[in-house]
């Protein structure tokens, strides 16, 4: 939550009542924070496989890892330190997801403790022909970028491909996404 006077009294009872309430300054970096995890959708929803087993996919998370790598060079050139809501920072997220599956496994052990069906909400909306959020998620990214006069390529690619679904509604292996990212 954004410090403000005004909920400094309430946060006592907020968290006796068992709420773990963050309390931060600047909401801005914490947004862009979650932003990058949010990145994470668009291949989640071209995979057409749940959020679990698309992240024990090696490939998949490779795909991940480099939109979120061209995302934090967006936001370095604009002066902007991204804080993770909750876990590490996405630096190391990024790290992380490199690494072979059983290692992943095993530093990622709490974030795969989720139902194994689980999708993104944006894996949702591209099965029901929905309006996707790829244009809030990963055009904030493009337009950040074109406004300090870069570019973004991958992100490019990820709006494209999410767009191109109506016209062409075909779910992406690991190695395809990759292929189709130039990763």
């Amino acid at each position: 939550m954004q410090d403000h006077p005004a909920l400094r009294p309430w946060l006592p009872a907020l968290r006796s009542a068992g709420l773990d309430v963050n309390v931060y300054a600047d909401m801005a970096p914490v947004q862009w924070g979650k932003l990058l995890l949010n990145l994470n959708n668009a291949v989640n929803a071209l995979s057409g496989l749940p959020l679990r087993a698309q992240l024990l996919d090696r490939h998949l998370r490779a795909c991940t890892a480099a939109l979120i790598d061209e995302a934090l060079a967006v936001l370095t050139r604009a002066g902007i330190r991204p804080q993770s809501p909750a876990g590490p920072p996405p630096s190391l997220v990024v790290r992380v997801m490199r690494l072979p599956t059983p290692l992943f496994r095993l530093l990622a052990a709490r974030l795969l403790r989720i139902d194994a069906q689980a999708r993104s909400s944006m894996a949702d909306d591209l099965a029901l022909g929905r309006p996707t959020e790829v244009d809030a998620i990963q055009g904030e990214v493009l337009r950040l970028a074109a406004q300090l006069g870069m570019a973004a390529p991958l992100n490019t690619r990820m709006v494209a491909l999410v767009q191109g679904w109506a016209q062409h509604p075909m779910h992406l292996s690991g190695p395809a996404l990759r292929q189709a990212l130039g990763v």
